[in-house]
């Protein structure tokens, strides 16, 4: 069952998102999120510095525990840079971890196509873990997006024989590009964010719904380092996927959990009934948000002792 503050709360974004929905255009690059100049909180430092070319941004408790790092890759596709949004999410996970959030600010840009993001984001964590990181434990945490290129990272570290990290958050992951999941029908009408009007059918939409997205460029979709949904996932490190369960995007986590109970993964996935993508960053006051959130907290404190 729904919170009652989440049924007002996905009636709400419906009718916010109801124009772009209409009009099948993109969140990511229609709606604009604050991006003021940022004051860590009271206890917490923060600073900006270059890793292989590309910022992190760094939040630390004033006493981090100096034996883990958290590393996060904000979703948004190409087009949304950090933001007020997803520095709220470093200061929550610096909070439950203890320890350091290094975010990646990649390049973002509505002209950039694979494998421009992929590559950045690979290189510049390669060179953190080989520099400022290469004596701690590292958990990644990615949503969207964001957990795309975090799988992706991972699976090249592994065919390189690179270390990768002691475990993985991952938040409503898109992996699969070429959209392919049952999902896109199942929650045509019910995603508040990306779901097709009431008024629109699925059979006479599908192409917008399944949206294949300009940043794929040339390379085909079913690509498992631009779409991990196509990956195999043996000697991945822990896993906690979240999801909510009326997302067009439901069945890509459900891939990549059962594509990691396959590979022998240690894997848990909890999906939350009638929620929304990423909805445990957008709407955080939400009493599925703080679940999920303590969800995370345990997650990460299980390796963090």
């Amino acid at each position: 069952m729904m919170s009652l503050g989440a049924i007002i709360t996905g009636a709400i974004i419906k009718m916010y998102t109801y124009r772009y929905r209409k009009n099948h255009l993109s969140l990511s690059r229609s709606v604009k999120f604050k991006n003021k100049k940022y004051a860590p909180p009271k206890g917490f430092s923060f600073e900006v510095k270059d890793f292989g070319g590309t910022k992190f941004e760094i939040l630390s408790p004033s006493a981090p525990n100096e034996r883990y790092a958290v590393v996060h890759f904000h979703g948004g596709g190409n087009t949304q840079s950090m933001n007020s949004m997803y520095r709220k999410v470093a200061e929550r996970l610096a909070k439950l971890s203890g320890a350091a959030v290094y975010s990646v600010d990649y390049k973002t840009g509505d002209d950039l196509v694979y494998p421009s993001v992929h590559d950045e984001c690979y290189y510049a964590y390669v060179n953190l873990i080989s520099t400022a990181l290469n004596d701690k434990k590292i958990i990644m945490v990615g949503d969207s997006f964001g957990a795309n290129v975090l799988l992706s990272i991972c699976l090249r570290l592994r065919n390189a024989s690179i270390q990768l990290p002691n475990a993985i958050v991952s938040i409503s992951c898109c992996i699969d590009l070429a959209a392919t999941g049952s999902s896109y029908e199942k929650n045509c009408h019910r995603d508040p964010l990306y779901s097709l009007p009431k008024s629109q059918n699925f059979k006479e939409h599908e192409k917008d719904i399944r949206r294949i997205i300009k940043y794929i460029g040339n390379t085909s979709p079913y690509d498992m380092f631009l779409s991990p949904a196509y990956a195999e996932y043996d000697a991945f490190p822990p896993m906690l996927i979240q999801c909510g369960e009326a997302e067009t995007s439901e069945s890509d986590n459900d891939i990549l959990y059962e594509k990691a109970l396959k590979s022998g993964v240690n894997v848990k996935m909890t999906k939350y009934y009638g929620m929304w993508h990423d909805f445990q960053y957008l709407t955080p006051f939400l009493k599925e948000s703080k679940q999920a959130w303590r969800e995370i907290g345990d997650f990460i404190h299980s390796f963090i002792k």
